[in-house]
């Protein structure tokens, strides 16, 4: 418990810096995370002998900041389809392809690569009035909230199983405190945006439907990501965080959220 909060002191007020200064910084950050979410899926895969071809994804998240740089935006589809196409190629290249081993090796494009394409996308653009930033607070937020509701909820009122082939602790009680734990936390960051700091944000119900939708599909990312760990027989993904693991292990449920609010962005538009 220690470890995990002086991790946690360290690392919150550094992501919090990152954000807040946007720019190179940040979508350096998110490049330097993606590389290393896409390096422990496929070392987790490869633990669950699957014979992955790695190059898309590495390919992938090693071009993804010099690109939004040069470019001024990133096309998170764009980006996926080419590291796609990589890895399809790198597989049929085998010496057996197996259809088992080209989904495994899509598995980290869709999971980490894309979500993570779409927080650099997200950092330094204004959606409408909305600015992006805004919105990844957002998504942090209602992960984080998600999280530590359901935490709460399972332990006290928790009695029948969610999934528990997956993750034996998780309870559907759980599950329904950490909607409404993602509702509260939407509308808090959004009240927080809109009367401390003058942002322009989301209504009410907007903010109420994003958490909805924010929080149930951020309890998949996490069920998901529990769901490999135990296929390859492995506790964490990594070590980057002390006492948190690696960075799938951390990010699990937040980049699943980063894609809710990305497909918000598309209506913004």
């Amino acid at each position: 418990m220690k470890t995990r909060l002086i991790t946690a002191v360290v690392g919150i007020p550094f992501l919090i810096l990152c954000l807040v200064m946007r720019g190179w910084l940040a979508e350096l950050m998110v490049a330097l995370l993606s590389f290393i979410g896409v390096m422990e899926c496929y070392q987790a895969l490869r633990a669950a002998k699957y014979n992955v071809c790695i190059w898309g994804g590495y390919f992938a998240a090693l071009v993804m900041w010099p690109l939004s740089r040069l470019m001024g935006v990133l096309d998170p589809l764009l980006l996926v389809l080419a590291a796609m196409g990589i890895s399809m190629t790198g597989v049929l290249l085998q010496k057996e392809p197996t259809f088992p081993n080209a989904a495994a090796s899509v598995y980290p494009l869709v999971t980490c690569l894309l979500p993570m394409s779409m927080f650099m996308m997200m950092v330094n653009k204004t959606f409408g009035t909305v600015p992006g930033i805004a919105l990844i607070t957002m998504a942090f937020g209602i992960a984080y909230g998600t999280d530590s509701a359901a935490y709460f909820g399972g332990r006290f009122l928790g009695k029948h199983k969610l999934c528990p082939a997956v993750s034996p602790k998780k309870t559907v009680e759980g599950a329904v405190f950490g909607l409404l734990g993602g509702v509260l936390v939407a509308l808090c960051v959004r009240h927080f945006f809109v009367f401390i700091v003058g942002y322009p944000m989301p209504r009410n119900s907007a903010a109420v439907v994003l958490g909805l939708i924010g929080s149930f599909i951020g309890q998949i990312g996490d069920l998901t990501a529990s769901l490999l760990k135990r296929h390859a027989g492995i506790k964490d993904y990594g070590k980057v965080f002390p006492g948190h693991g690696g960075v799938m292990d951390r990010f699990d449920s937040t980049i699943f959220v980063l894609i809710v609010m990305y497909c918000y962005t598309l209506l913004l538009k």
